[in-house]
């Protein structure tokens, strides 16, 4: 038994692992494959998000469309292949999922490129930091809506909102808002009392601030001071802003 031994462990210690033999040309025609056939998907796939780009430019209602497009381009990558001359004969169930993945988020990183500034512009205008200056010809107090409250609150706590605006006392009052958008705005007006009163246009002031001047003479007790507030962009997005809540003026 212990001769047995010996002769296993001699065989043991005869035993020299030699790895297989590495195939250098091999190997970089595989690294050079792999790396044309991600280039070309990634040129495949902008062309798709491309022309899912120039479809949402006909207008918000053909996204749906677009989108259709990039998913018929990953149906359509394994006849595609053939034609850039790309051999998938030896593709396995890894390399489609590499590849389709590589192409749906270069489809969908394009397609979303395009839908934004410089491109293309889909954003409505922001309207908001509504603040009325009212001007009593010996100050200048001011009253903010806020939006999480939803009312309109006085900035100097000591003040009453329900008392700082009077029809008899002709107070000048001052309606500003911060109106911005991500690309040029082309117009931004003020209706006073309903949306469909005349509109007027607001005086751009300072950091994206635009203001509009009416003396409280011209309000009405009973219904207060109700505005509406529309701003529109070069590319035709809009927006109108009402606070929904009266401010009110006293007589």
């Amino acid at each position: 038994m212990a001769k047995k031994r010996k002769k296993d462990k001699e065989e043991k210690e005869d035993y020299e692992f030699r790895p297989p033999e590495f195939d250098e040309k091999e190997f970089l025609k595989k690294e050079i494959s792999d790396t044309r056939t991600a280039v070309l998907t990634i040129v495949y796939a902008s062309v798709f998000g491309i022309i899912a780009g120039v479809i949402t430019l006909l207008g918000p209602g053909f996204a749906g469309a677009a989108f259709l497009v990039g998913i018929a381009g990953m149906f359509v990558l394994k006849y595609a292949y053939p034609i850039m001359k790309v051999d998938i004969s030896g593709f396995q169930k890894k390399n489609w999922l590499g590849n389709l993945g590589a192409y749906f988020f270069t489809f969908l990183a394009v397609w979303v490129l395009l839908l934004n500034m410089p491109f293309s512009d889909h954003a409505s205008p922001d309207v908001e930091a509504i603040i009325v200056w009212v001007d009593d010809g010996t100050s200048v107090r001011g009253i903010e809506f806020d939006l999480d409250g939803a009312a309109w609150v006085p900035l100097n706590s000591t003040d009453k909102v329900d008392t700082m605006i009077s029809k008899a006392a002709n107070i000048t009052i001052n309606i500003t808002a911060r109106v911005a958008d991500n690309g040029k705005l082309a117009l931004v007006t003020i209706s006073i009392g309903t949306q469909d009163s005349p509109p007027h246009a607001m005086t751009a002031e300072r950091n994206e601030r635009y203001g509009f001047t009416i003396s409280s003479g011209d309000l009405s007790a009973e219904s207060g001071l109700v505005f509406f507030i529309t701003a529109e962009d070069e590319a035709g997005n809009s927006v109108v802003y009402h606070t929904g809540k009266t401010l009110p003026v006293a007589p």
